[in-house]
């Protein structure tokens, strides 16, 4: 079939018009009289785009809150009660949770997502095996790409080393790590990129997922990147601290930041839960500003789900625009220029991050969303589910 689509907002490219999907692929030049198309839609206005793009989530960990319960709600604990539940996952009990959570996002618009994977001396592959599956199983659906992450550290740990090494050789396509939650974050930092190196994958960190202005090992990873070479290759997730400190000690390490092409992640869900838990009054929101980090420091940022109900959230449904809402609250970015950048930071930037170009082009192979809204103001504020989306050649309404 061919389909004909009228007075389309094409957000991204900044296009109001028609466009066309001939033999599964992109038109929209030379279209014909609409009349000769199989199925015509008139969507009004509506955004059409590629998808979203989840840059930083934990499917491994999603959706265990039901099975494993943090009382106290604080990361520590998080950590600590998902260590002997994590002994004993299997493939199959992964797969099984990253699946429904995978379909969540799916039906939320989400096109291209990122997933860090727990490894460790105690898990090994286990996740990241799981996780390839699913690569596969969701092919020409969502884009996965897998992150292994050494939750538990890696520093006086060299069981944690050889299996991040392994699971590099597994098929992880990125390596992360945790510096401020390590012994010597210092050489947490060199122990990620000397990995980086041997297999030439990117880097995408937690970093300094804390209330402490004295942590800042977001000047690290900039200080390695630079070091190391790696310019444009790593990604900055959570950077809390940077809340914590003030303008002009944030803004030095922002301008290393920018100068090292390191981009940053904002996780604003789990961070508003978790961050300030040590605050009996005037509590922390915990979030980076990620309006002065975009506007004035023009450093690529993005704004992602994390956890989807799990120990270290319980909340989520895999919905970047509702995560985005969240950022807007949190952040005090709720005019329409604000808003507008947040969907940016749901859309363009973190697929220009995921190495993906963005934009709908003529030829391309015809996949994409179209949103129950007209404007980027609306699809924040409203997060409805979409009016349609747009794959294997079949329109599903």
């Amino acid at each position: 079939m061919d389909y004909y689509f009228k007075n389309a907002n094409l957000i991204l490219e900044g296009i109001q018009g028609d466009f066309a999907v001939e033999k599964g692929k992109m038109r929209f030049h030379g279209l014909k009289d609409p009349d000769r198309y199989d199925q015509v839609t008139d969507l009004q206005g509506r955004i059409v785009l590629k998808g979203f793009c989840d840059l930083h989530t934990h499917l491994d960990k999603a959706l265990v809150s039901s099975r494993v319960e943090n009382r106290s709600g604080t990361l520590n604990e998080a950590i600590a009660v998902m260590g002997p539940y994590k002994a004993g996952m299997t493939e199959e009990d992964i797969c099984g949770r990253a699946r429904e959570a995978l379909l969540m996002c799916w039906s939320k618009g989400t096109r291209y997502l990122r997933t860090h994977v727990d490894v460790d001396e105690q898990t090994g592959s286990r996740g990241v095996l799981a996780l390839k599956r699913l690569q596969r199983e969701f092919a020409g659906r969502v884009e996965i790409q897998i992150v292994a992450f050494p939750q538990e550290g890696l520093v006086n740990r060299p069981g944690n080393i050889r299996a991040l090494d392994q699971a590099l050789a597994d098929g992880a396509e990125l390596v992360g790590g945790i510096p401020a939650a390590d012994q010597n974050p210092r050489e947490h930092i060199d122990m990620v990129f000397t990995l980086a190196q041997k297999y030439n994958v990117d880097v995408d960190m937690h970093i300094d997922e804390t209330d402490r202005a004295e942590c800042m090992t977001l000047e690290m990873l900039a200080d390695a990147t630079v070091r190391m070479g790696w310019q444009g290759r790593v990604t900055a997730g959570h950077c809390c601290s940077l809340a914590a400190n003030q303008p002009e000690r944030a803004g030095e390490v922002l301008r290393k930041v920018r100068n090292a092409g390191v981009r940053i992640v904002s996780l604003p869900s789990t961070n508003l839960y978790l961050q300030g838990r040590g605050d009996s009054y005037n509590v922390r929101r915990g979030i980076a500003p990620i309006g002065r980090i975009s506007r004035e420091f023009q450093i690529p940022t993005a704004v992602a789900s994390d956890n989807i109900r799990d120990v270290f959230n319980p909340f989520g449904n895999g919905n970047l625009p509702e995560e985005a809402l969240i950022a807007a609250h949190g952040c005090h970015m709720g005019g329409t220029e604000g808003l507008e950048l947040l969907f940016d930071m749901i859309s363009r930037q973190p697929m220009e991050m995921f190495g993906v170009n963005p934009y709908l082009r003529e030829g391309d192979e015809a996949r994409f969303i179209i949103c129950d809204a007209c404007t980027a103001a609306e699809v924040i504020v409203g997060h409805e589910k979409l009016f349609g989306s747009f794959t294997n050649n079949r329109m599903e309404v």
